[in-house]
């Protein structure tokens, strides 16, 4: 029983640290762009439909596979009303584990948003966790 109590403890704790986690808002994308400090290493939830969808070739020697190739990673411009920002996909450690974006495709996705400091730009990118296809 104390276990239960201290595991719940330390997922309320790490739930408080990052209250977007517990945020259901679907962003505009507009508004990650204009203030991406505030978003920096946040999770996010965005919806839009993807677009310059980019396959990227299997990498090899990644520690996220224990050395061996991550495969089905993408690249893919995620549009909406407001705006458009680039979207990452890790991959898998399994080739055909997961559905791929397609062109046009209505995406919702949930990830954490980067802006790279060594960018003079500090244009942002979301990183994502998880993709939810959209039905009209």
């Amino acid at each position: 029983m104390p276990y239960v109590i201290l595991g719940l403890s330390l997922i309320l704790y790490g739930l408080s640290l990052n209250p977007s986690a517990l945020a259901d808002e679907i962003l505009r994308i507009a508004k990650i762009l204009e203030r991406p400090a505030d978003y920096q290493a946040k999770v996010v939830m965005v919806e839009g439909r993807a677009s310059d969808v980019m396959e990227l070739p299997p990498r090899f020697r990644v520690h996220r596979c224990a050395g061996g190739p991550v495969y089905d990673a993408q690249l893919f411009r995620l549009l909406d009303e407001s705006g458009s920002i680039q979207v990452g996909v890790a991959g898998t450690c399994k080739p055909g584990a997961m559905q791929p974006v397609v062109q046009d495709e209505r995406l919702r996705i949930r990830g954490v948003v980067v802006a790279d400091e060594k960018d003079p730009l500090g244009i942002p990118v979301i990183y994502a966790d998880a993709i939810d296809r959209v039905t009209p």
